[in-house]
């Protein structure tokens, strides 16, 4: 038998070219935001807040021009004033420790040969049902977004997706999209959800729970997981007419029971891994205890490196080699740490200008004088342009809920307000390149974000027809 420790090389590191142009745009957008804070008057609301932290009533105040705005040369600071004090740095240092994480674990994972093994197995079991794998992981990644909250953490996958992809012909945006559009999807048709219906439902100031309008949801989730997966089977047959339904590699098709039988036993350990570290991460989402402290990414970050060092020790031997391959991995995705504090400084420049508070009260005033119909197309766009600034679904939650919620949008129900903020929150967090996830993600894959946007645009928009109309039905049904 030949050596089993085959590397997959599936290159997991970010792309000179993608890194540069999504830089450039994320820079183009910090310095657009900037200006806006000098145009628009800076705001704030105020709270009367009950003992159980209800909100009973709130007005809105201008604030002194000159004691707000950030100075020019700090929109270029913004990057590490973010990460150091913003309002939510915490989760912007977990992001950059589990993606860090991430390309240490993958490559060592990588040189064991267990990865290798793992795809080789999958391809060899799946090939002629290659379609169906497709519905397979579309539905469990739906399912582990739209009930756990997880998304960038389940980036964690993609190097397995990509060389799954590489080995059947697939392109690497049919890689990501196996992440991020899925995922993305999830969102949008959130069942529970503890950061988007769960903290709607909370920060609500009408009596609604996570239960109420589940059944739409549940229809929802099921059409739109159709949908879904009919789009990404049919950008698989695409990549393999394009690439002339190229046979795959016979190392992958044609394994020798002895090849399959070390494969086995280097797989089981890789899945016992991965298992063990969703395992850990929805845990973390659904204790109370632990996530109040936030610390989910953390402990998943832990898991895999944990794990990785354990099973190299077993097949490669030495800390030595170990680290060198785990610092390595890092040192191939350290740039996307860039990204991410470039993506995260566009809402601290918002912030720091006061500007978010300013522009909501005027969008919430003129919606207030609309038609049902009209009032819920507005909303829905106006919270899809807070997306733009705040990807954070607890963030927008916490601004947005309580003050859509007190003083109602009239012929607009609790449920119907929830439901356009769960679409809005959704697919369009891979639509935005001020999300980390999203920017991480197409770097990832050396996928520029204006690729990105040429080959998943019409989905995109798609998805906005079709929750558009699903939000129109709800408000003509009464939910």
């Amino acid at each position: 038998m030949e050596n089993t420790n085959k590397e997959l090389n599936s290159n997991i590191k970010i792309g000179a070219k993608s890194f540069i142009t999504t830089c450039a745009i994320l820079l183009g957008i910090m310095i657009f935001v900037g200006i806006l804070t000098f145009f628009v008057a800076p705001g704030e609301y105020t709270f009367e807040k009950n003992d159980e932290g209800k909100v009973l009533s709130y007005s809105f105040n201008y604030l002194t021009e000159s004691t707000t705005r950030l100075p020019i040369w700090r929109w270029f600071t913004a990057p590490f004033e973010a990460i150091l004090w913003g309002k939510g740095n915490f989760t912007i240092i977990q992001v950059i420790v589990v993606i860090l994480a991430l390309g240490g674990t993958f490559k060592i994972l990588d040189k064991t040969g267990g990865l290798y093994a793992l795809v080789s197995l999958v391809v060899n079991k799946f090939f002629n049902k290659r379609y169906l794998a497709i519905w397979v992981i579309t539905f469990i990644m739906m399912i582990l977004s739209s009930c756990f909250g997880l998304q960038e953490q389940l980036l964690i996958l993609f190097p397995l997706f990509l060389a799954f992809a590489n080995a059947m012909n697939w392109s690497k945006v049919l890689a990501i999209s196996l992440v991020l559009i899925t995922t993305g999807v999830g969102f949008t048709v959130a069942l529970f959800n503890p950061f988007t219906i769960g903290m709607a439902v909370t920060n609500s100031q009408s009596p609604v729970t996570i239960l109420d309008g589940i059944w739409y949801r549940l229809i929802l989730f099921v059409i739109f997981y159709a949908v879904t997966s009919l789009y990404l089977v049919g950008m698989a047959k695409r990549d393999e007419k394009r690439n002339g339904n190229k046979p795959l590699d016979s190392e992958f098709t044609s394994l020798s029971e002895e090849d399959k039988k070390e494969f086995v036993h280097k797989a089981k350990l890789i899945v016992i891994l991965f298992a063990t570290a969703l395992g850990v991460i929805i845990l973390a989402s659904v204790i109370p205890f632990i996530a109040k402290l936030n610390i989910g990414m953390v402990l998943m970050a832990v898991t895999f490196i944990v794990g990785s060092f354990i099973i190299c020790s077993k097949f490669l031997g030495g800390l030595k080699n170990t680290f060198k391959h785990f610092f390595s991995g890092c040192a191939d995705l350290a740039p996307s740490v860039v990204i991410v504090m470039l993506a995260f400084s566009v809402k601290y420049i918002a912030e720091q200008g006061n500007i978010l508070h300013t522009l909501f009260n005027v969008c919430h005033t003129f919606i207030c004088k609309q038609n049902p119909y009209i009032a819920a197309i507005l909303l829905y766009v106006i919270i899809l342009g807070f997306e733009f600034f705040i990807p954070s679904a607890s963030a927008k939650a916490v601004l947005l809920i309580p003050l859509l919620t007190l003083i109602p949008i009239p012929g607009l129900s609790t449920n119907v307000i929830i439901l356009a903020f769960l679409f809005a929150d959704g697919y369009t967090n891979v639509l935005f390149p001020t999300c980390g996830t999203l920017v991480i993600g197409i770097s990832l894959a050396q996928v520029s974000f204006v690729e990105w946007l040429k080959k998943t645009g019409l989905f995109q928009l798609l998805l906005f027809v079709l929750s558009i109309g699903f939000l129109m039905l709800a408000i003509f049904i009464g939910l």
